[in-house]
């Protein structure tokens, strides 16, 4: 479809990159532009305090440290990157768009483009990194810790960054669209199955495992080693969960823009589908806003960790406005020298450091 622009620049045509441009405004079009970028903007900084709450947390912690929850620092990562970098760039997007301004228009829209299939890419990598380590965790067993250890999960995050970083920018030298996008769409897909698989055995392989449990633990209640086996498995499980739930959380934001640019591949860049592209993108870059809720909500770790770092940030600055207000009270005062005082008074009189 050629680059069309509706506007008062219509006797050139305006290109940028390979991507379909349409500046066509409408009053639909116009609200849709101030309200999402006003969403953008303000979860952008929720998307951004909230991540970095949770890796800061996990760094802080030695306990947390384990080769999940590097993973979920993969995550939160790809999330505080979108809310860094991917949503204010939307919102001077739509700024270069509302004043006609079409250099930051085509930059905002390249950059933004580009993240998108970088942090999309990653997180669902990184999410079946996840569901591998969930299946490997019981399928090692006693060799879990020797195999799967945090120095070589967080090289494999890295290794998946480094990738998606290379595969975003090789969108500029694959001149057709339609064939980086079935590229793209195939790995995610790929991705997808594989984590259904994953997961699959690792629920059939709990179900299995908690009733030989039960079993063993029947008439026979007191006997701790069962019952210590039993708990474990549960956290394995409520663990399990989780990840599902975050999977399932970042499935429903994408539904919705997938719909929209199956619509846009057969009705065009329309001002109704350009309308709904913006609603839909807006619902996934919500959703880097939405994880470190889940993670607090399902991870209690996580979550008593984040709440003790706020409550140290909290008592630290209410200590520094204390000893603000106390050297507003009490001025520097000159030393008072010693041969200048009796005994008596050193024990009543405090003594001001100047």
């Amino acid at each position: 479809m050629p680059n069309q622009n509706l506007t008062d620049h219509s006797a050139f045509s305006l290109e940028c990159f390979n991507l379909d441009v349409n500046l066509e405004t409408t009053k639909t079009l116009l609200v849709a532009h101030i309200l999402t970028s006003i969403i953008n903007f303000l979860s952008s900084l929720s998307a951004v305090i909230g991540n970095a709450a949770i890796i800061f947390a996990v760094w802080k912690t030695l306990a947390l440290q384990t080769p999940s929850n590097i993973f979920l620092c993969g995550l939160a990562f790809s999330d505080f990157t979108v809310g860094l970098l991917a949503q204010p760039a939307f919102v001077v997007h739509k700024i270069g768009e509302i004043f006609k301004i079409f250099n930051i228009y085509c930059t905002t829209r390249i950059l933004i483009e580009s993240l998108g299939f970088l942090t999309a890419g990653a997180s669902v990598c990184t999410m079946t990194g996840i569901a591998i380590e969930r299946y490997l965790a019981l399928y090692l067993h006693l060799r879990y810790r020797q195999v799967i250890t945090t120095k070589r999960i967080l090289g494999f995050v890295v290794l998946i960054w480094t990738f998606y970083i290379l595969f975003a920018a090789s969108r500029f030298w694959i001149a057709n669209d339609s064939i980086f996008n079935n590229i793209f769409i195939s790995i995610i897909l790929a991705n997808l199955v594989l984590s259904f698989l994953a997961y699959a055995k690792v629920f059939k392989y709990v179900k299995r495992h908690e009733n030989q449990i039960k079993e063993q633990n029947t008439g026979r209640p007191e006997f701790g080693v069962v019952n210590h086996r039993l708990l474990r498995m549960k956290r394995y499980k409520k663990s399990t969960l989780t990840m599902l739930y975050i999977i399932g959380v970042f499935i429903i934001c994408y539904i919705p823009l997938l719909c929209v640019r199956i619509l846009y591949r057969t009705e065009g860049y329309t001002a109704n589908v350009k309308t709904a592209n913006l609603y839909t993108t807006t619902i996934v870059f919500l959703n880097s806003s939405l994880n470190p809720m889940v993670y607090c909500w399902r991870i209690s770790d996580i979550r008593s960790a984040v709440k003790e770092i706020c409550w140290r940030q909290r008592f630290r600055r209410k200590s520094e406005v204390v000893v603000l207000k106390s050297s507003a009270e009490f001025p520097q005062r000159p030393r008072i020298s010693s041969l200048n005082i009796t005994r008596a008074s050193v024990s009543v009189m405090p003594h001001f450091n100047g």
